[in-house]
C-alpha cells in the first residue's frame, strides 16, 4: 500500500470513528432532552464528549491543515457549548448537525485504494 493510500485509510477510520462517537453523543442528548444540560449531569455530558473529542482530535491530525480549519471550528463552538454556564440544546443540536454535515463532506470526498 502506498502512503496515499495509508492516509486515505487512517482518514476513513478517524472519520468512521468520529461520525459514531458523534451518533452516540447526540442520540444520548436527544433522549435525555433539557436534563443532559442540568448543572449535576454536566460531568456525565463532558464524559460522553470524551471519545468524540478523541476521534476528532487525530481527524485532525490526520487532515492536510487547509482541510482542517472549518472541522476545528466546529468542534470548538460544541466544547464552548458544553462549557457554557447555561447551555442552550438547540444551539448545540445545530453546531452537532454542522460537525457530522462537515464529517460526511470529508467522507464523501475520500479516495479510497480499490483491492487489485
Amino acid at each position: 500500500m502506498n502512503g496515499g493510500a495509508e492516509s486515505s485509510a487512517g482518514l476513513f477510520r478517524w472519520l468512521l470513528g468520529a461520525r459514531a462517537a458523534l451518533n452516540v453523543f447526540r442520540t444520548t442528548l436527544q433522549v435525555e432532552g433539557a436534563r443532559a444540560m442540568e448543572p449535576d449531569r454536566r460531568p456525565e455530558l463532558l464524559a460522553l464528549w470524551l471519545p468524540c473529542q478523541r476521534y476528532l482530535d487525530g481527524l485532525l491530525d490526520a487532515l492536510p491543515s487547509g482541510r482542517s480549519g472549518p472541522l476545528r471550528a466546529l468542534r470548538q463552538e460544541v466544547e464552548d457549548h458544553l462549557l457554557d454556564e447555561s447551555p442552550s440544546p438547540p444551539a448545540l443540536a445545530d453546531v452537532l448537525d454542522a460537525l457530522d454535515q462537515a464529517c460526511e463532506s470529508l467522507l464523501l470526498g475520500l479516495q479510497l485504494p480499490t483491492p487489485d
